[in-house]
């Protein structure tokens, strides 16, 4: 979708300085790539865990000590990629 203006990297980025999750479909959306392999070859770590699944709002398979402490602190979850454009896009 927009794949040039963001990497996985620039947007993780933005959701960790503002506390967001958002979904693996919305990340991989705006990056054109399929969610299911969106985080290949990423270590399983706190400042990956704000990509989550839409079904339990929480990153798949990591332990609870990899999980970032504030990861809840926010009730909202971007769940599309257009929302998640707009939000990159609100938030610099």
């Amino acid at each position: 979708m927009h794949s040039g203006l963001f990497s996985l990297d620039s947007i993780v980025d933005k959701l960790n300085l503002h506390k967001q999750r958002a979904t693996y479909g919305a990340v991989a959306g705006v990056l054109g790539k399929q969610p299911r392999s969106l985080m290949n070859g990423y270590e399983k770590c706190p400042r990956y865990s704000w990509i989550v699944s839409e079904k339990t709002d929480r990153p798949t398979d990591y332990a609870v000590e990899q999980l970032h402490p504030d990861l809840y602190s926010k009730t909202f979850t971007i769940k599309t990629s257009k929302k998640l454009l707009e939000w990159l896009m609100k938030n610099p």
